[in-house]
Order: structure tokens, then C-alpha cells, then sequence
């Protein structure tokens, strides 16, 4: 099935893939929207499409936690987390809970962060402050982030199934009424 814009014409041949690579490497360094949302999107059309787009989000997100672990120091790290504080959904406790996790459990505390809807932009930073090794944040943030992109993939996918006899129009709207009201709960809960 060929993937369309909102305006019904096809989507380029990969297209999709940059738009997955984009939004993982986006949201790991400022961008406030999990890239679940365009990929559940794909996995309501094409399974696989959607898991081809996983791995593409989760090497964009691998890249900009690169990018934040590279220039966080004590003194960058402390102005970008400053930064952090003014993107919807980031607090300030937010933040110390997920330097304290990062403390304490080191990589590993990427998987309970991700179950806490703790931003993967925060680890990156404290992760670079506190001297984690590069190649264990990244091992553990492409575990982490594959099973989250995954999991909402498979679920997606699911209820697509269970609604096959409706129009695709018909799941595009509840697509997006289920992601508005995730993130009005998130958004609530995080202030």
C-alpha cells in the first residue's frame, strides 16, 4: 500500500524513511512529538513499512544522543538541560530524576525512563556530563528505543486489524484523536 500525504497524493519512493530518520534525530535533541506518531501512522497501512521506519527513527535518534552526549560537559550539559526546561513537557524534576536514574542505574536506566515518559534528549545530556561510555549509551539507546518504536508499532498495527471494516479516513481520525489525547494526559501530567 503506497503512503500519501494529507492532500492523497503518494509519498516518494523511501520518502517515508527520511520522514522516520528526521523525527527520530529531532526528537532526541528538540523536537517534543515522539516519532511512535508517525510510525504507528505507517503501521496502520503496512506492518512492515512501519518496522523498516523503527530502525530509521532510531538511527536519527542514535545520531542527535551522539550529538548531545559529544557536547555535554558540565557546563554545556548544565545550559542545554537549562534549554530543555522551555520545551513542552520538561520540568525541571523531570530532569534532576532522570540525572539521578542515569546516576545510579547508568544506561539501563534508559528502559524504566522510557516507561516514565522521560525524554531520551535528557539521558543524552546527562549521560555526556557524566562521563558514560559512548558505546554503552548507544548500544542501550537502540535497544530502548527500538522495543518503545516497536511495541507501538505492533500495537497499532493490531488495532487495525480489529478495525479493518473501517475506512482508512476513519483510522487516520482516531489515530490522531488517541495521540491528542496521550499528549494532553502527558502534557497535564508533566506541568
Amino acid at each position: 500500500m503506497t503512503e500519501t500525504t494529507r492532500e492523497g497524493k503518494p509519498l516518494a519512493s523511501g520518502q517515508w524513511r527520511a520522514w522516520a530518520f528526521a523525527w527520530g534525530l529531532a526528537e532526541s535533541t528538540f523536537f517534543f512529538i515522539v516519532p511512535d506518531v508517525f510510525i504507528t501512522r505507517l503501521a496502520l497501512q503496512d506492518f512492515r513499512r512501519s518496522l523498516v521506519a523503527c530502525v530509521w527513527a532510531v538511527g536519527g535518534a542514535l545520531l542527535g544522543g551522539a550529538i548531545l552526549w559529544w557536547v555535554s560537559d558540565v557546563e554545556m550539559g548544565s545550559r542545554l538541560l537549562r534549554a530543555f526546561t522551555h520545551i513542552p513537557g520538561i520540568n525541571r524534576d523531570l530532569i534532576a530524576s532522570a540525572g539521578q536514574a542515569m546516576h545510579e542505574q547508568g544506561s539501563t536506566s534508559l528502559f524504566s525512563g522510557m516507561l516514565r515518559g522521560q525524554p531520551y534528549k535528557i539521558f543524552a545530556v546527562h549521560a555526556g556530563v557524566q562521563e558514560v561510555p559512548l558505546a554503552a549509551f548507544l548500544a542501550f539507546s537502540a535497544l530502548a528505543r527500538m522495543s518503545r518504536f516497536v511495541l507501538t508499532a505492533a500495537l497499532a498495527s493490531l488495532c487495525a486489524r480489529a478495525l479493518r471494516g473501517h475506512s482508512p479516513r476513519v483510522l487516520s481520525h482516531l489515530h490522531a484523536l488517541v495521540w491528542l489525547a496521550f499528549y494532553l494526559i502527558y502534557f497535564l501530567a508533566m506541568r
